[in-house]
Parts: structure tokens; sequence; C-alpha cells
């Protein structure tokens, strides 16, 4: 392997994590000045789909889509977007936006499980020593519960917190396992992109009839500049995620939850002066021992 061909993945899990990543600080600030959190993420998605879309233009990539690549997007739309970042911004501002970060550190773990359970890859023992040991710092944050802004929430919305590593990871796998094949990443991921924001304006408008969002709208235009920024920087992320996809597979792509961790919680602490506790913090530390560990014993393996 040439060393531009082992640094092209390391640039990407970068690139791709602290791009996607602001979504823990803008979403924040977003949801604290009223916008719907399904809302934010609809507006975000629709957006950087539109960015990738002009992205691949200029790349010279076709857009036209078959049945293969919409039935992919339409899944990978769900598991990579709609379902986890509506969770991450609903519970932010009842947990703050370090701890959120924190528990999504869990998406590599948890696609190393279904990886395991779907026989992809050869069970490790030291590989689910680190699984154990990042379980472990999860229920520390669950049980602790007296960090940041979410000091005093109820329980419930810690374990809300846990859908986004669950549904990512499954998302990590399912892309993987159902590429279509010869199929470029960028025409895939705004594709994706755009299905995860019909899924949301779908869902958007039910609840609106319904009378359980009304007037929803008006928040695109009381944050189109928060707006704006996360779709630019969501597309670029999304891009530069969907190549990582194409060159280090489920376990390796789920990497970039570490990167969306740090980007989360030192913003939190930075910007909103979120004061994670002594658990909270032991619950990280917990959790990178077992994602190193994890991900140490799978590059020797590849090496």
């Amino acid at each position: 392997m040439t060393h531009r061909a082992r640094l092209e993945p390391v640039l990407l899990l970068f690139g791709a994590g602290i791009c996607i990543g602001s979504i823990f600080p803008l979403g924040k600030i977003a949801v604290a000045a009223g916008i719907p959190s399904l809302v934010y993420v609809g507006a975000t998605a629709a957006g950087a789909g539109v960015v990738l879309t002009a992205i691949a233009r200029l790349a010279g990539h076709s857009l036209r889509p078959d049945r293969a690549i919409l039935r992919y997007a339409a899944i990978a739309g769900l598991l990579t977007f709609a379902i986890p970042w509506t969770a991450v911004v609903t519970v932010m501002p009842h947990l703050g936006a370090g701890i959120p970060a924190i528990v999504q550190s869990l998406a590599p773990i948890a696609t190393l499980g279904i990886v395991y359970a779907l026989a992809l890859e050869r069970p490790s023992v030291p590989r689910l020593i680190g699984l154990g040991i990042g379980m472990v710092g999860t229920l520390v944050i669950l049980f602790a519960r007296n960090g940041g802004d979410g000091a005093h929430a109820p329980f419930y919305w810690y374990l809300a917190a846990l859908i986004t590593p669950v549904v990512l990871a499954a998302g990590n796998v399912y892309r993987t396992t159902h590429w279509p094949k010869r199929k470029h990443p960028l025409p895939l991921a705004a594709w994706t992109l755009a299905a995860a924001a019909l899924g949301i304006a779908v869902t958007l408008l039910l609840l609106s009839f319904a009378g359980a969002m009304p007037g929803f709208a008006a928040g695109l235009a009381k944050g189109w500049h928060l707006i704006a920024i996360q779709c630019v920087a969501t597309g670029v992320g999304y891009g530069l995620f969907f190549r990582l996809q194409q060159v280090g597979g489920p376990v390796y792509v789920s990497q970039m939850s570490y990167v969306n961790t740090a980007v989360g919680v030192g913003f939190g602490v930075l910007l909103f002066g979120e004061s994670l506790s002594l658990w909270i913090w032991l619950a990280l530390a917990l959790i990178v021992i077992g994602v190193l560990l994890v991900n140490r014993v799978g590059n020797t393996a590849r090496s």
C-alpha cells in the first residue's frame, strides 16, 4: 500500500468528522433560537444535497438515478442522516452538546457488533474487550447523569441519545454491504441526503396537518444563516464521508464518530460553558480506551 493510499482515509476521516460534527454546536444554537429540530435537520439535508449536487456536477459526475440508487438512497438516508441527527438535535436542549457527542462515539463499537453478528469479520478477543470497556463508559454516562446542561434531565433523554449510535452503526454496515456496483460516492451521497430531506419533509407536513407543529416554516426564516452554514459544512462532510465509506469499510468509517465527539465536547465547553463532571470525563476516557483497543487490533489485522 502506497503512502498516499494510507494517508487518504486519515484525511477523509478528520475532514468529514469535523464538517459533520459541526451539527453539535450549530444545532444547539439553532434549537435554542427556536428552530424546531426537524426543521433544522430537514433543511440541512436538503441544502447539503444541493451543495453535493453542485460539487458532483462540477466534477463531471452524472446524477441520473436508477432503481438501485433510489432504493439505496431511501434506506441510507434514514439510517445515515434523518433518524440519527434528528435524535441528536432533539436531545441536545435537554443534555447539552457534550453528552450526546460522547454517546455518539459508541457508533464504532455498535458497528463492530453488527459486523460480528453478520459474520462479516471474524471475532477477536481484544476487540471484544474494547467493546465491553466502551459499553461500561456508556453506562457511566447513563447512570451518573450529572454533567453539563443535562445535569437534571430525566433518564429517558439519555436513552433517547442512544438512538444515534445504534442507527449510525446500522447505516455504516448497510452502506458497505449494499453499495451499488460501479457507483461514485458523490452522486450516492447527494441522493442519500435528498432522500433524507424528503422523508423529513413528509413527516413535517403530517405533523403540521395534525396540528402538532403549527407554523414550522417560520423556523426557516428565523435561522437561515445557521442553516446555510450547516448546509455547506454537511454537504462537504458527506462527500468526504461517502468516499471514506468506499475506501475504508464500515468499521473504519465508524471512527468518524471519534472526531464528531471531540468537536461536540470541545464546542460544548468552549462556546457554551458546559461543565462536564468527573464521571462524564471518566466515561469519555473509558470509551476512548475501548475504541482505541478495537481499532488498534483492526489496523494490525489489516497491515
